[in-house]
C-alpha cells in the first residue's frame, strides 16, 4: 500500500480500537508551606483475585427504567433461566448495561433475547432483555499494575471491580425495586 498524504498507511475502513487505561494522579511532591495535620481515612484493604471475568452487555426494554427496576428484571431473569443459562454462575450487574460473570455464559458471541415477566399487583409486567458478550476482562493485569506501580491500570478492570464491589449492597439495600414504574410506561403500554 502507498502511504497517504500524511505519510501513514491506511489500515482499512475503521481505525484500530484504542484501549482505555486509568491514569492515577501523581503526587506533585512534598509541601513546604503550612503545617502538618493528622488525617483519618475511611478505607479497607481488598485482595483482588488473579483471574479473568466475562463482560456482557445487557439491553432491557423499556429502556427508561430506573436502576432498581433493571436490577429486579435481571434478578428474575437469572432465577428463571438458571438451569439453561446461568447454572451456578452468579453475575454482578451495574443496573444499566453491564453484567460480569466469573465463568463464561454458554452463549458464545451470539446475542440472546429473553422475555422476563415480573408479577405485579393486578397485571404482570413484561420486559424484553438481550445479552451480548463483549470482552474478557483481566483482573490479573489490574493486580500486576497495582503491585508493580509501573504498568498502566486497565480501565475495564477497574470498572468490573467497581461493579462487583457495589452489586451486593445495591441488591440488598434497594428493596423498593418495582415501587415506581418506568418513565415511558404509558407510551409503550408497559403498565
Amino acid at each position: 500500500m502507498e502511504p497517504g498524504p500524511s505519510g501513514t498507511v491506511p489500515m482499512g475502513p475503521f481505525p484500530p480500537p484504542l484501549q482505555q487505561v486509568f491514569q492515577a494522579p501523581r503526587r506533585p511532591g512534598m509541601g513546604t508551606v503550612g503545617k502538618p495535620i493528622k488525617l483519618l481515612a475511611n478505607y479497607f484493604e481488598v485482595e483482588i483475585p488473579k483471574m479473568d471475568v466475562y463482560h456482557y452487555e445487557v439491553d432491557i426494554k423499556p429502556d427508561k427504567c430506573p436502576r432498581r427496576v433493571n436490577r429486579e428484571v435481571v434478578e428474575y431473569m437469572v432465577q428463571h433461566f438458571k438451569p439453561q443459562l446461568f447454572g451456578d454462575r452468579k453475575p454482578v450487574y451495574d443496573g444499566k448495561k453491564n453484567i460480569y460473570t466469573v465463568l463464561a455464559l454458554p452463549i458464545g458471541n451470539e446475542k440472546v433475547d429473553f422475555e422476563v415477566t415480573i408479577p405485579g399487583e393486578g397485571k404482570d409486567r413484561i420486559f424484553k432483555v438481550s445479552i451480548r458478550w463483549l470482552a474478557v476482562v483481566s483482573w490479573r493485569l489490574l493486580q500486576e499494575a497495582l503491585v508493580s506501580g509501573r504498568l498502566q491500570v486497565p480501565l475495564d478492570s477497574v470498572q468490573a471491580l467497581d461493579v462487583a464491589m457495589r452489586h451486593l449492597a445495591s441488591m440488598r439495600y434497594d428493596s423498593s425495586a418495582l415501587g415506581r414504574g418506568c418513565r415511558n410506561d404509558v407510551n409503550l403500554g408497559w403498565t
